[in-house]
């Protein structure tokens, strides 16, 4: 069996990311999705993502996102990778509230960070950021096999 370096594993045994290996996931992350609540149903929507210092900004169009943030409601921002044939993977989450952000100095500072947009840039014009309150992450392995 391989030696492992001791590392805190959760009450169902998945190991627990630090938070400086949640946020390094975070930064390394072109695409989360976002999970808020919308008309009093949940929703989660594919976002690209940039880390602007302990927050998460996108560009946004008008509808049910930039209402959020326009609101500052709570939202998630949530990552992950997997390997289905090796069972193993991990996922970080981000909580926090959104901000439609407004401010002509902010705005230009995000538009010099490196989004990448999946769509065409000049349909999501409004930039929303989430203030992160709180970011956790997990590891599935599978140390009674030798992973």
């Amino acid at each position: 069996m391989v030696e492992r370096p001791e590392t805190d594993l959760d009450w169902s045994g998945l190991e627990i990311l630090s938070f400086d290996d949640c946020w390094d996931r975070l930064r390394s992350a072109p695409v989360a999705r976002i999970g808020f609540v919308d008309q009093g149903s949940p929703v989660i929507l594919p976002v690209n993502i940039v880390i602007d210092g302990h927050g998460i900004a996108f560009r946004s169009a008008a509808g049910s996102k930039l209402a959020a943030a326009v609101m500052e409601r709570p939202v998630c921002v949530q990552i992950d990778q997997w390997d289905a044939m090796g069972h193993t993977g991990w996922s970080v989450l981000a909580k926090g509230v959104a901000e439609h952000v407004l401010d002509e100095t902010a705005t230009a500072h995000l538009d010099s960070l490196p989004l990448l947009p999946w769509t065409r840039p000049d349909v999501r014009v409004e930039w929303i950021r989430t203030l992160v309150h709180e970011v956790s992450g997990r590891r599935i392995t599978r140390p009674w096999m030798g992973e």
